[in-house]
């Protein structure tokens, strides 16, 4: 390719092993950063080598394989990187009695922790209930007296139906009579 772009063969290489020098020079060299240097040969970016020569055989591999070294180094990298991933995603190997103890541990810190969940909630969502003295009754009587307004939803009606059962059970029950006496017995 570069003798192809005008470039002259180096005096010390023969005409007749030209091929077989590259050949064996560039063995193993990656194609793309033989084609970089190629291409930067071309553009004549590399100022160290004359315009009009070829780089000598070891001297194009040198230049092709420092083309490829970012790429290289890189890949190395993600290869190393990879490795030390694997490894730490590999389970560490324990014995079933302690695969055991670790399941009951985690059972008993799962269990501990719905109960406590369950009592906060039970003394943040669950008011005791408080019966409701006269001054309270007085004062939901006043409420439950005023009108409703011309929409209410689901929560107001419920809301207003415990409001009346609980004035309902605020209210003195009158005194039930006297149970009947035997003398008041009537034979059917």
């Amino acid at each position: 390719m570069l003798k192809s772009g005008g470039m002259l063969v180096p005096k010390s290489i023969a005409a007749a092993d030209f091929i077989k020098e590259y050949t064996i020079a560039l063995g193993g060299v990656p194609v793309h950063g033989l084609m970089t240097v190629v291409a930067k040969l071309k553009r004549g970016e590399y100022p160290d080598v004359p315009a009009e020569f070829m780089p000598l055989p070891a001297q194009l591999a040198a230049m092709a394989r420092a083309e490829c070294r970012v790429i290289l180094d890189d890949v190395a990298r993600l290869r190393e990187k990879k490795n030390a991933l694997s490894e730490a995603v590999k389970p560490a190997e324990i014995s079933p009695e302690e695969r055991r103890r670790q399941i009951e541990s985690v059972r008993l810190m799962r269990t501990s922790f719905r109960l406590a969940h369950l009592e906060s909630k039970a003394s943040v969502f669950s008011p005791v209930h408080e019966p409701m003295d006269a001054d309270k009754a007085e004062y939901w009587k006043k409420v439950a007296a005023l009108p409703d307004a011309k929409s209410i939803d689901a929560d107001q009606s419920a809301f207003r139906r415990k409001v009346a059962s609980d004035l309902a059970a605020a209210e003195p029950k009158p005194a039930m009579a006297a149970p009947p006496s035997d003398d008041d017995f009537i034979p059917w």
